[in-house]
């Protein structure tokens, strides 16, 4: 189709809108750009809207930061108070004295902090075994411990051949 079809396909059709009347076409343009015109920017609501979910967002990140903070302080904590209770049973179960029966504190330096060591020792079954619990804490008279481990310390006479009642530690 030429472009002179086209304009005359065009004419003949609007001729056929009765005067004093727009064309369909023409009227929802103009329509659409009236509306245009109205709508533009954001009313207070939709600003208030987007401003709280934008706060609510925030809040909820500040509350994961400050979550994710105290769970690498407590898992650093419980680590280090893991390494001093197993340091203190391998100390245990390797020096040639035998622990007495009963309970010991002492105070442990490691990473820049002090740490207190309580030490419960047990008879077992065996003679030859004692069942030793070492608890590690942050605080001296604390009740609850931030790690504690059991192992079981074997005489050490009988491992350098010597009899039951040498090496006693008191």
């Amino acid at each position: 189709m030429t472009t002179d079809a086209i304009y005359k396909k065009r004419q003949a059709r609007f001729s056929a809108v009765q005067p004093g009347s727009l064309p369909r076409f023409r009227l929802t343009c103009v329509l659409s750009a009236h509306n245009r015109q109205k709508q533009s920017g954001f009313t207070l609501i939709e600003i208030l809207v987007a401003m709280t979910i934008i706060a609510v967002g925030c809040g909820a990140l500040v509350a994961s930061a400050a979550a994710s903070t105290w769970r690498a302080d407590y898992l650093r904590e419980r680590e280090f108070g893991r390494w001093v209770a197993s340091n203190a049973l391998a100390e245990l179960q390797s020096v040639p004295a035998w622990p007495a029966n009963g309970t010991t504190n002492k105070e442990v330096e490691m990473g820049n902090i002090t740490w207190y060591v309580r030490t419960r020792t047990q008879a077992v079954a065996d003679p030859d075994l004692r069942r030793v619990d070492v608890e590690v804490r942050l605080v001296k008279d604390e009740d609850n411990y931030t790690y504690t481990v059991t192992g079981i310390v074997g005489n050490p006479a009988l491992r350098q051949g010597a009899s039951t009642d040498e090496g006693a530690i008191q």
